[in-house]
């Protein structure tokens, strides 16, 4: 991260804002754990889950390993990780049309 700091009063606002930035995605962190818990109890090895709903643990599982290969990495960005897939197929989208 590239830091325009010019007095000490702007390393202080930025140190500020740094650490809560990371106390928030700590606990967001934390709540997908729990979610993800949640989710793995609640499904059984013999259940067919719908197309969408693999989808969707598809992509969450792609955009977690892309964070923690980037983050474990020494922040380099390898092109097939930081390829953000959409949130929703076509067919999730003709579904709420």
């Amino acid at each position: 991260m590239t830091r325009n700091i010019q007095t000490f009063e702007d390393f202080v606002n930025t140190t500020l804002k740094e650490e809560a930035e990371g106390s928030m995605y700590k606990q967001k962190l934390a709540d997908i754990s729990k979610t993800a818990a949640e989710l793995e109890k609640m499904i059984v090895s013999e259940d067919d889950l719908e197309a969408w709903v693999q989808d969707k643990i598809t992509i969450a599982n792609h955009n977690m390993q892309a964070i923690h290969d980037y983050l474990s990495q020494g922040k380099e960005k390898p092109a097939d990780l930081i390829q953000s897939k959409p949130l929703f197929s076509e067919k999730d989208k003709e579904k709420t049309e």
